[in-house]
């Protein structure tokens, strides 16, 4: 058997998360938009957008330093656990590969 107060619970629930779902589309909606590259913290010039291992990362053409935004390690370590292969010891692991892009830079 139903119960209205049950019921009432879930749809203020479901409201509230509806509500903080429009709020982070539209803070990401409002991030992409502004394509005006960052200023580097140690020169203050403009910095690179580069792709790396799939994950964009800011590069600064002076100094060489990446900064990575909020989420983008997590998206690296991310990597390296999907792309890791089980009981495998040899080879070239994700972060050998992203940190040689690094070096090609």
């Amino acid at each position: 058997m139903s119960n209205s107060w049950d019921d009432m619970k879930r749809a203020k629930e479901e409201s509230y998360f509806d509500r903080k779902n429009r709020e982070a589309l539209e803070r990401l909606a409002a991030s992409a938009s502004n394509d005006k590259p960052r200023p580097s913290p140690i020169t203050g010039e403009p910095m690179d957008r580069v792709v790396i291992s799939g994950v964009v990362v800011d590069r600064c053409p002076t100094s060489g330093g990446i900064w990575l935004d909020a989420g983008e390690l997590e998206q690296i370590v991310d990597l390296q656990k999907t792309s890791a292969t089980p009981g495998a010891t040899t080879g070239e692991s994700m972060f050998d590969k992203f940190f040689a892009g690094l070096k090609k830079l």
